[in-house]
């Protein structure tokens, strides 16, 4: 019989896959990815661990403000203020010399103030020592004027604390000045008369509250203006 042939010495030897370097790399990326993930994290925490800080109001200017200066609609006007605070949750608007035409004449006795307020821990907060937490929750508080320069924010009190208890924030206004006169006029409230108008939280929700100047009309809507609140729907429930 002839002499066994050897097949190896006839075809190349193949290597096989090298497991061990593919699970070397594998895990060198998972290395990697680890890392980088604690990386973004510690960045985050950081961030979230600096408080923004409180910056100076700009100089008073007549820019968007609607009306200016003598048929200023207080309503159309609050876009214009938001953009002048980094609070965010309107608390409250107190109109003073509103004319029956639901306008106020901000070169005359008109006035305006938009109260704006943060969520806690949201928005411009005191300075603190760089990674360490507040001492307590700050909803910081601030205010935006309408008067006879123009439309201005007040300086931020960023050491106001949160209420006790937290009320939701008053929505964008459903009804106008002019609307809230026409009750008033409905309820023989003077046209020449001004009044003195403010959006506010009431027990019942968002409220008007009008008062006329040398009138006894003095009543509270709800904030749809299309019904009365009385008693103890319309106590003042803002922070």
């Amino acid at each position: 019989m002839p002499d066994s042939v050897d097949m190896s010495a006839h075809f190349p030897r193949t290597k096989g896959p090298d497991y061990r370097r593919a699970d070397r790399l594998r895990g060198l990326a998972i290395v990697a990815l680890a890392f980088v993930s604690c990386l973004l994290i510690s960045v985050w925490a950081r961030r979230r661990a600096t408080p923004e800080p409180v910056v100076p109001p700009a100089p008073p200017t007549t820019v968007g403000i609607a009306g200016w200066p003598s048929a200023v609609d207080v309503v159309k006007t609050l876009p214009r203020a938001r953009e002048l605070t980094r609070r965010s949750l309107l608390r409250s608007i107190t109109v003073d010399g509103v004319k029956s035409d639901g306008t106020i004449d901000a070169a005359g006795p008109g006035r305006a103030r938009f109260q704006f307020q943060s969520a806690a821990g949201q928005g411009p907060q005191p300075a603190r020592e760089p990674g360490t937490l507040a001492r307590r929750p700050y909803c910081g508080r601030q205010a935006v004027l309408v008067r006879k320069d123009g439309i201005v924010a007040e300086a931020d009190d960023a050491e106001a604390s949160c209420a006790p208890q937290a009320t939701d924030p008053l929505p964008e206004p459903h009804c106008t000045l002019a609307e809230i006169w026409a009750h008033a006029l409905e309820r023989g409230v003077p046209k020449e008369r001004v009044a003195r108008i403010e959006y506010f939280r009431a027990s019942a929700g968002p409220a008007w509250r009008f008062d006329a100047a040398g009138s006894r009309a003095h009543f509270t809507l709800y904030g749809d203006c299309k019904r009365e609140l009385d008693g103890r729907d319309a106590a003042n429930v803002s922070p």
